[in-house]
This record gives C-alpha cells, structure tokens and sequence, in this order.
C-alpha cells in the first residue's frame, strides 16, 4: 500500500503533469465520445488508471531503492521493471479478448502521461 504523508506538499512540476494527464485524456474521451464509441472511451479510461498507477508505482519503486545500498537497489529496481512490464502485457492481452475495451484507446490511455510529461517538460523549458 502507498502511504502519502499529510505534511508532504506537491511541487508545482508535479501538479503540472497531473494536469496535463488529465487534459490529455479529457480530449481523448471526448475524441471518442464524439466517435460514440463506447469501447474506446473505456479503453482510454482503463489505459488511463492503469498509466497513472504504473507511474505511482514506479515512484513508490524509486523511492525505495534510494533506501538501500547500490548493489541492492539495482537488482531491486530491474524486477520491479520487469513486474510492470509483465503487468501491462496483461491487461493488454486482456484488452484484446475483451471486445468492451478499444485496444487502440487502451494504449493511448496508456501513454497519456507519458505525453503529459512530455509537453510538461517543453513548457516548463519555456518558462523563465
């Protein structure tokens, strides 16, 4: 289980790529709405959560490597790797065999935040 302490405040580089997650799925849910294709709007929708839950548990996995001595932390940080990709090979395969899920709007629920962090990184460069 993630703990969040109470005290801990996000910085404003954080909040940025919340925002910019939730922006880029709203425009591909409406893209899909506008489409009526229900399917794709859950594909984006569990590719989304999926997404934001693989990068929380790959903070979760950084921050605990960061806690242990080099050597460990290595071997600890390359099966963690490999779990997650393992992981969203599954729910890819489950995508497929389950025609309520749009594979193609999975994927790009899937990579909503890696564009989020992307244009986040573009716009921040551009900021005094």
């Amino acid at each position: 289980m993630i703990r969040v302490k109470r005290n801990e405040k996000i910085s404003t580089e954080t909040w940025i790529v919340i925002i910019g997650i939730g922006i880029c799925l709203l425009i591909m849910l409406v893209g899909g709405l506008i489409t009526r294709s229900i399917s794709f709007v859950t594909g984006v929708l569990v590719g989304g959560a999926y997404g934001v839950l693989n990068f929380k548990l790959l903070e979760y996995t950084l921050g605990k490597a960061l806690k242990m001595p080099p050597a460990k932390a290595q071997t600890y940080i390359q099966t963690r790797y490999i779990l997650r990709y393992i992981l969203t090979g599954v729910v890819i395969y489950i995508a497929i065999i389950f025609p309520a899920v749009d594979v193609i709007g999975l994927i790009l629920g899937l990579i909503a935040n890696k564009l989020s962090v992307l244009f986040c990184k573009a716009l921040l460069k551009n900021l005094p």
